[in-house]
């Protein structure tokens, strides 16, 4: 049985849970605070398929001027190095994909055995993920403190997990996953019930 505090504060017009995925009972929290009218809730559900749905997410970003890598559809063949994205209704997997050995096994599986697309972002071999926990467009990562703000201001993801591509100097906006209330620090949690009080107002 869970703490108490292992779940998020309900709030009708915003959940931090940090699940927002499709056909979870935390869409569906969003998608009934929608249907129940007036003030929208935050996230809403277009929100949460913008944010999660890769391809949609860099096109996004790349709209709202953040700066993404060079990616196309394909589920076939595909030249290393990439990040490679599976999206299929029934996998959020990734691969990172170094060497032409990898290339077929990773889109074997990430395409459900070439019966889906994956989403395949060109990166050089000097390329480092970097992934960035971000509350209500706040990081302890401070290095990041920047891109924390400029991800929430266009996904309004209250709680969520930034991917970034860092080559040298260069960043570049990469995915949105998924940062459970359960693995919150202490200061995460702080940041997300202050959201919680500025929206119940």
């Amino acid at each position: 049985m869970s703490e108490p505090d292992d779940e998020p504060p309900l709030v009708p017009l915003v959940n931090v849970s940090g699940n927002y995925e499709y056909l979870t009972e935390e869409y569906y929290r969003c998608q009934d605070a929608e249907l129940a009218g007036g003030t929208l809730p935050s996230p809403t559900c277009a929100d949460a398929l913008d944010a999660y749905i890769v391809p949609v997410a860099l096109e996004k970003a790349a709209m709202a001027g953040l700066p993404v890598p060079d990616w196309f559809l394909t589920n076939e063949y595909f030249q290393p190095p990439a990040v490679v994205d599976a999206i299929n209704p029934f996998s959020r997997r990734f691969a990172v994909v170094r060497s032409e050995a990898e290339c077929a096994t990773a889109a074997k599986q990430l395409s459900w055995n070439f019966k889906y697309s994956f989403c395949v972002q060109r990166i050089s071999d000097a390329t480092e993920l970097v992934e960035v926990r971000m509350v209500a467009g706040r990081t302890e990562q401070p290095d990041y403190a920047d891109w924390a703000s400029l991800v929430y201001a266009v996904f309004a993801l209250p709680v969520a997990s930034i991917r970034l591509l860092c080559t040298g100097p260069v960043v570049q906006f990469s995915a949105i996953g998924m940062l459970p209330w359960r693995t919150l620090t202490a200061t995460e949690r702080r940041w997300a019930e202050e959201l919680v009080r500025r929206m119940r107002g």
